[in-house]
């Protein structure tokens, strides 16, 4: 957190979890029981509280699917799910903003919780102006704002304290400058990319060129960031729907451009 609206944000956003879960309120005493405890006899840092609390490391799939950025496209969701199955993943991770911009956010939601689609938390998630039932409110304001396994980062738009788009070469090195680390994925930007940590001039990553619907081998020595594009809408004049697959066996990130149906607001149909 980088400001004190953040902090109040976030602290009213687990109030109102915390209200709705009579189990969740039971554990938010402990856990303040615990914080009291350690404060009071130094015994640990905050900043280590996660990794102390945390529970043993999920094993990752093998083929993993990232999307991103759906805002309310629940006919294109359905499109790429389709796409997902076909390709053979073993799971599915959202990197946020279901909501917003199309006809269809309720049924987004839905659709994302009934298959168990482990989501991060997007911007429009937070602040919008949909109309909600109130607990699937809760439920996008209970989303965390990244999560990370075994040196694998998901996350909205960046994990500096101060988040930027990350969508150029510059703002990528200051990512790596700052984060650890072994393969970072961000959604915000609506169109897909790679960035490598190893490259040939200081102060710019790397912008590895990929042909779409294959897969780019990653260097295991390296580090990157994929950007995976988005459901919703794009931001350049591909006019497809787009997500990305990491397969954990053949250390390989595919970026995928599929037919479907886009919103409106797609750059390519201006």
């Amino acid at each position: 957190m980088a400001t004190p609206e953040e902090y109040a944000a976030a602290l009213e956003a687990l109030k109102r979890r915390v209200e709705a879960d009579p189990a969740a309120a039971a554990l938010a005493r402990e856990f303040e029981r615990i914080l009291r405890y350690e404060s009071a006899h130094g015994l640990a840092d905050a900043s280590d509280l996660a990794s102390r609390l945390s529970a043993p490391a999920v094993p990752r799939s093998r083929r993993t699917a990232v999307i991103s950025d759906i805002h309310g496209n629940h006919d294109g969701l359905l499109a790429v799910l389709e796409d997902i199955q076909r390709q053979g993943c073993e799971r599915i991770v959202c990197l946020g903003d279901l909501i917003e911009g199309g006809p269809d956010n309720e049924g987004v939601i839905d659709t994302l919780r009934r298959l168990g689609v482990a989501s991060v938390r997007g911007n429009h998630d937070e602040w919008n102006d949909v109309e909600l039932p109130q607990e699937m409110r809760r439920y996008l304001l209970g989303l965390p704002e990244v999560t990370v396994e075994e040196g694998v980062v998901y996350t909205h738009i960046s994990p500096r304290a101060r988040r930027r788009t990350i969508n150029h070469a510059v703002e990528a090195w200051n990512v790596f400058d700052e984060s650890a680390f072994r393969l970072l994925f961000v959604g915000h930007v609506h169109v897909p990319m790679i960035f490598g940590r190893r490259c040939d001039a200081y102060g710019e990553a790397r912008a590895h060129a990929f042909d779409y619907n294959r897969p780019v081998p990653l260097d295991p020595g390296d580090q990157y960031i994929v950007s995976v594009g988005s459901i919703g809408y794009g931001r350049d004049l591909v006019g497809k729907l787009r997500y990305a697959i990491h397969d954990s066996g053949s250390q390989t990130i595919e970026l995928r451009a599929i037919e479907g149906p886009l919103l409106q607001l797609d750059y390519s149909r201006r």
